[in-house]
């Protein structure tokens, strides 16, 4: 049997490592059960609150040895590209809707948020250096006003990087194996695509994803918005889902930091369908007219997709219980249902229309943003 391409072995290499460790996490996890603490929350886990702690790790570590041995026969050539498809296709299963939590979805939005402000700031520093006529009448006048704020509310802003810093440390573990989950799905993913690539079906299936992508990016660019506007509730007298008593001032910079996260998803989403997602605009120190690489927009995109799909059916199974009523209104604001799906898509039909446009500058000998 045929070694799997260069590409399928770097995945299956990542894939092979992370299920090792997992694995062992899992073996730990079993023989001293006062150290299990990943799977010992039933309002986290769809399979803790269903089967208990103990079953959630057992699953969790016979799907993690099976992904070492599946991961090693593969790299070895003992196992093809079907087999490939059905393991990787069970790690994604049990790992992202089985063993799925709200967990990793929280992980990721808190560090996005946790980045904001120095995004924001580089931004309008940007503005200001790049473009004469918005540097007066935006650029200036809003990196002032964020000067301002920080002075003011530097005792605030302190309370509220405190209070991360302690949350963060608290919850180190916690953080670390969620990443661990991700890293793990992300890699047997791509192991998937790389066994696929090549397939009638996945031409087929990438021609009408690359066809429709604009569509499709628009969608999945709508995800965070519902969650974006919510947290700009807590700037009023009439927040969602919290109690106005408790919006203090930092909880309130919390909840517009929150929102900038999301609107941050929605911008560069849709850049995988505007130029700038093809060629850094000008503002971009250095890299400025050169075609912005695959990657850089492809594996975050990948990333953030695969999070959001893993917390869809948990957040759905959570709000359940508070009643039908509840569970719309959750799907409404946190519509992951659709968000991960599309998402996951937007980036397939950008990853192919990169393929098309490469075809076609090696054809001509023209090259973007030349």
């Amino acid at each position: 049997m045929n070694n799997p391409p260069t590409v399928n072995r770097l995945a299956l290499a990542g894939a092979t490592v992370t299920s090792g460790i997992a694995a062992i996490l899992g073996i730990v996890w079993l023989i001293r059960p006062d150290w299990g603490f990943f799977y010992s929350n039933p309002d986290l886990f769809i399979m803790v609150g269903l089967a208990g702690t103990t079953a959630a790790t057992a699953l969790h570590t016979g799907t993690a040895v099976l992904g070492v041995i599946a991961g090693a026969a593969a790299l070895s050539g003992r196992l093809g590209s079907r087999g490939i498809v059905l393991t990787g296709s069970a790690q994604l299963i049990v790992f992202g809707i089985a063993l799925g939590s709200m967990a990793t979805l929280s992980v990721a939005g808190y560090l996005v948020a946790m980045s904001m402000p120095i995004v924001i700031v580089v931004l309008l520093v940007q503005l200001v250096r790049r473009y004469p006529v918005a540097r007066w009448v935006v650029g200036v006048p809003l990196l002032a006003a964020a000067v301002i704020g920080i002075v003011l509310g530097w005792s605030t802003l302190g309370k509220v990087v405190s209070n991360l810093g302690t949350g963060l440390a608290a919850s180190a573990g916690q953080l670390g194996v969620v990443l661990l989950v991700l890293l793990l799905g992300f890699s047997w993913t791509i192991a998937v695509v790389s066994a696929t690539r090549g397939s009638a079906g996945a031409a087929r299936a990438t021609a009408w994803v690359t066809r429709h992508r604009k569509v499709i990016a628009v969608i999945a660019a709508l995800g965070p918005m519902p969650y974006a506007l919510v947290r700009l509730t807590w700037l009023t007298p009439w927040p969602w889902d919290v109690s106005a008593d408790m919006l203090t001032m930092d909880v309130r910079i919390w909840g517009l930091t929150l929102s900038s996260g999301a609107w941050l998803g929605f911008v560069l989403t849709l850049g995988l369908i505007r130029p700038w997602g093809t060629v850094w605009p000008r503002w971009v120190p250095r890299f400025a007219g050169r075609p912005v690489p695959v990657a850089a927009a492809v594996v975050p995109g990948a990333v953030i997709a695969a999070v959001v799909c893993f917390a869809a059916v948990p957040m759905l199974y959570n709000a359940s219980s508070r009643g039908f009523v509840a569970m719309l209104e959750w799907a409404l604001v946190f519509p992951c249902w659709f968000w991960g799906p599309a998402l996951a898509l937007a980036v397939w039909g950008y990853a192919g229309y990169r393929r098309e446009l490469a075809a076609r500058e090696s054809s001509t000998g023209v090259h973007a943003g030349v």
